[in-house]
């Protein structure tokens, strides 16, 4: 199955689609945090990397939740059938990597994170090395050496960009649970604050000590 694209002329969103179209730079940003208390459990448990495990979770749910699948096109707003994630490694030489392993539906936690670790290990160039320019992506990112309290993403001065990109930061506790703080940038043309609210409620389910996968 292919991408779709959307009828704006029904699209419920089409006003805010529009306002946000008149010479906006119309990207927002919303840093809150995540308690991901039972994904270090999970992956303390069985042995993954819980890095891998916020790729997938954030990738999976994204999957779930059509709007984050939108992308603005020259010939309109396409449905991506899929996106996958595109994050940052830690790559050679002491610079960092961005390795893309494509979202494969129906993959468990665990196969996602070894079938990334096989695909970072085959990677012979720091970055990517994409064939054609593909905009079904997502992007990630964590800084693990510190607490943060709002992030700023770098992306191109383009109104039309529509990859979402995510960051989280350094695990930490809080009154006896682990958190992380979780940045979202998204474009406001496609998304709002109640997305991400979707979003993270996708999450807790996902990394609930009831995961089902």
């Amino acid at each position: 199955m292919g991408d779709s694209y959307i009828d704006v002329a029904i699209w419920p969103r089409r006003d805010a689609y529009q306002l946000f179209s008149r010479g906006y730079l119309p990207f927002f940003a919303l840093t809150t945090p995540l308690d991901v208390t039972e994904l270090v459990r999970f992956t303390k448990r069985e042995g993954l990397s819980f890095y891998r495990a916020m790729v997938y979770s954030v990738t999976r749910a994204m999957n779930e939740l059509e709007p984050f699948r939108l992308r603005i096109r020259k010939e309109g707003i396409a449905v991506c059938d899929t996106v996958s994630p595109s994050y940052t490694t830690a790559g050679r030489d002491g610079a960092f990597g961005i390795c893309n392993v494509n979202y494969l539906p129906g993959e468990t936690m665990e196969d996602f994170c070894r079938r990334a670790l096989r695909v970072e290990a085959a990677q012979k160039e720091n970055m990517a090395n994409e064939d054609e320019v593909r905009d079904d992506l997502i992007f990630l990112s964590c800084v693990p050496w510190f607490v943060t309290t709002g992030v700023m993403q770098e992306m191109p001065l383009d109104p039309d960009d529509s990859f979402p990109r995510v960051l989280w930061d350094r695990v930490h506790e809080e009154k006896g649970r682990k958190l992380v703080n979780f940045t979202v940038q998204l474009n406001h043309r496609l998304l709002d604050g109640s997305h991400v609210r979707d979003l993270l409620l996708c999450m807790h389910e996902l990394m609930g000590p009831r995961r089902e996968l």
